[in-house]
């Protein structure tokens, strides 16, 4: 279907055209069509037809889906002999040059940007995306990086570039890197040291040296500094050749450099098919004899598969594999006393302050780091947790024989918590690493965002509730303590700023002005009550920064004691967006949502309900709105409201103690899907050395006692 005289308006995120072959009375919708999934999103009415102009209004789209990089085609659906049919939006102008194909861009709330333009076939469409990235879409350039070296602080570039025959000439200036942050905008520039034209093709070398540089963690991003038709981009550069692949993929001392701070930095191969730099503090694992430990497992792994096949293993662990107290715990602990499987095991570090609740089961425990640990997570048919993928190993490690093989397990994901205050998909969606194979919810509305919004099919998400709800219980009445709990959730604008900026943050003036109310105080003295504030694990480094001279506030961190004991302990919650608010609507205890940063929450973060219209507790702005909302429930002794419980039959599905079952009985409803191997691409590791090895160990009756032996000693069972 043809349109004409496209035409944005930013201020007003209006999208209009005119399609001069249809009557306005015989268009039925218009539909944008995502190009990945299938999802469909309708505007509610079209704003305005006037001279055959059809206006629509973006806002509601682009509030639902701008954090979310995606493409969306158009169509228009009009009524023909009272059927509805269906067509492609298409331009009625030729446009050669690939740059000239794309309109004005809308701002959102986010970095990223909500661009028509036209296809190659003419058709519109909408693409959400950053700015840089949609530059270097539209200059149309084709990268290779043909030869990169990394040796200690010097890194060395060679790029061809391909560039498209235009009425312009592209003008390389500098070459960046640049730090992967919504929020800071920090770059460094690099001159170009050499610049050679053969015909369409320019060939830059590059020369950088990284030891002067002032780094945050973690990722850092390398871009071409552009200028055509006097417009300056960043142009990501990416496609690095297979042997450069190989290389980014193994892990190499002299690939890397070392500050004195006890910080290092190396190189890794991203998803998005560009070598960019990971800047994080050197873990005590993180050494030559690790490195050799995992190779020698990796051998015993595929030597000793048959065995390994037959005791189809099970993992379970949790943040960063230092923790035993939320889902992974729990689900763990069901299956281990009632007999449930076999071969499950747990892995946690040996120095966590939560290695002790594991005590009566240490028979299915494994260290992290040790031999046995890396020789079963290669073995491993199956891994469930309450976090992502690469919390089992190193989740910043980026590189190696665990991450790929980890890359390869199937995953059941117990969840962390309930999946709506906070927009999670680009982590979790169906097409990432972190993709799972079965997705645990709480309730048919979850389930409906996970389909929606995450890419998964309505049978890889299963309805059960959280394995850590089945021990909470209300014991606010038990005990002569009468307490609030306040634990606000991270901020990923935040993640592992420095601590003299994270004390200028909203956050931490907010809540350090909470804990030092002298109102607040006294209200807690004159109604006898506690404050148990409770920090973020991702910000437990700035803990001793939180303080109060008050023994009625009292400032807890990550594994001295479960949360959960809190919160059955506590009469109502102080949250903000976190998941932590369903445990205590769990246990019908009423929850106040204290939301100072809403507008930074919402760009940076996002959420999946309506703030304004579906929240489950009361919401305060201001300190003195909370503490208003504080005094209303303790004059009516801490009783949740009848709204908010009548909410409840849709918003959790079992409120019973019988969840780690039904996760449990859901594996193995699916175990034929998670049994099933996963495609592995063929590996460079895969390699002669090996199946010699496999040979030699089947044929000669003496090497194979010997390894039997070796293996028996290194792993156990």
């Amino acid at each position: 279907m043809i349109i004409e005289n496209i035409h944005i308006d930013d201020g007003r995120k209006l999208l209009s055209f005119t399609v001069p072959q249809v009557k306005f009375g015989n268009i039925s919708n218009i539909v944008f069509v995502e190009r990945k999934n299938g999802f469909e999103w309708c505007p509610n009415e079209y704003l305005d037809y006037h001279l055959g102009r059809v206006s629509i209004e973006l806002k509601e789209f682009i509030n639902t889906y701008y954090n979310q990089i995606s493409r969306w085609d158009l169509y228009l659906e009009i009524v023909e002999d009272n059927h509805i049919k269906r067509y492609r939006l298409r331009f009625s102008d030729k446009l050669d040059e690939k740059f000239n194909r794309y309109f004005q861009s809308i701002t959102t709330l986010d970095v990223n940007v909500v661009t028509p333009y036209i296809t190659i076939n003419n058709g519109l469409s909408i693409v959400i995306t950053q700015p840089n990235y949609l530059a270097t879409e539209k200059s149309n350039l084709k990268f290779r990086i043909s030869s990169f070296v990394m040796e200690k602080n010097r890194l060395y570039f060679k790029i061809k570039i391909n560039c498209p025959k235009t009425k312009g000439n592209f003008l390389f200036q500098s070459f960046i890197l640049k730090y992967r942050s919504k929020v800071e905008n920090v770059e460094y520039s690099f001159p170009i040291k050499s610049n050679v034209l053969k015909g369409n093709t320019v060939i830059l070398t590059i020369e950088l040296d990284i030891s002067n540089l002032k780094l945050e963690k973690y990722y850092w991003d390398f871009f071409l500094e552009i200028v055509y038709k006097e417009e300056r981009f960043l142009a990501r550069i990416n496609n690095p050749s297979g042997r450069i692949k190989k290389g980014l993929g193994k892990i190499k001392s002299r690939q890397s450099y070392e500050y004195g701070d006890g910080n290092w930095v190396y190189p890794y191969l991203t998803l998005a098919n560009t070598i960019a730099l990971v800047y994080k503090e050197k873990e005590l694992h993180e050494t030559n004899n690790n490195q050799w430990k995992e190779k020698i497992a990796w051998i015993v792994s595929v030597l000793f598969k048959w065995y390994f096949n037959k005791k189809n293993i099970w993992l379970v662990f949790e943040k960063f594999s230092d923790g035993a107290q939320d889902n992974g715990y729990y689900f763990f602990k069901y299956s281990y006393e009632n007999s449930k499987k076999k071969n499950l095991y747990y892995i946690i570090k040996q120095d966590s302050p939560d290695y002790s609740n594991l005590k009566a089961m240490n028979d299915k425990v494994i260290h992290y780091m040790s031999f046995k640990y890396m020789v079963y997570l290669f073995a491993a048919k199956l891994l469930i947790s309450s976090e992502a993928k690469g919390h089992a190993y190193d989740i910043r490690a980026l590189r190696g024989r665990l991450k790929d093989s980890l890359e390869q397990k199937r995953y059941v994901f117990l969840q962390h918590g309930v999946i709506a205050l906070k927009r999670v998909d680009s982590i979790y969606k169906k097409n990432s690493r972190n993709a799972a194979d079965l997705f645990v919810v709480s309730s048919e509305q979850e389930k409906e965002i996970i389909v929606n919004n995450f890419g998964y099919q309505k049978d890889e998400v299963i309805v059960t509730g959280l394995s850590r709800w089945d021990v909470l219980k209300d014991k606010s009445g038990k005990n002569n303590e009468r307490n609030i709990m306040l634990m606000p959730t991270w901020r990923s604008w935040m993640d592992d700023i420095p601590e003299e900026k994270f004390i200028e943050t909203e956050y931490y003036k907010n809540y350090t002005s909470l804990m030092s109310s002298n109102s607040l105080l006294e209200m807690m003295e004159n109604n006898d009550l506690y404050l148990q504030f409770y920090i973020h694990p991702k910000f437990k480094e700035y803990i001793d920064r939180f303080e109060s001279s008050n023994n009625r506030v009292k400032i807890n961190q990550y594994g001295e004691i479960k949360v959960n004991e809190l919160l059955m302990n506590s009469k109502i919650l102080i949250t903000d967006y976190s998941s932590v608010a369903w445990d205590m609507y769990f246990q019908k205890k009423p929850i106040l949502f204290y939301q100072f940063d809403l507008e930074n929450y919402l760009k940076y973060q996002g959420s999946y309900i309506d703030m304004d219209n579906e929240l489950f507790g009361d919401r305060a702005f201001t300190l003195e709105e909370l503490e208003n909302s504080i005094q209303k429930y303790i004059m009516n002794n801490f009783q949740e409201e009848e709204k908010y419980a009548e909410m409840r039959k849709n918003l959790l599905s079992y409120t019973d103690n019988n969840n780690s079952k039904r996760i449990f009985d859901e594996i193995m409803k699916h175990k034929q899907v998670l049994n099933k191997r996963k495609k592995k691409k063929q590996s460079y590791r895969n390699s002669d050395f090996l199946r010699l090895c496999w040979d030699v160990a089947k044929k000669n009756a003496w090497t194979y006692k010997i390894a039997l032996n070796i293996k028996n000693k290194l792993i156990g069972d």
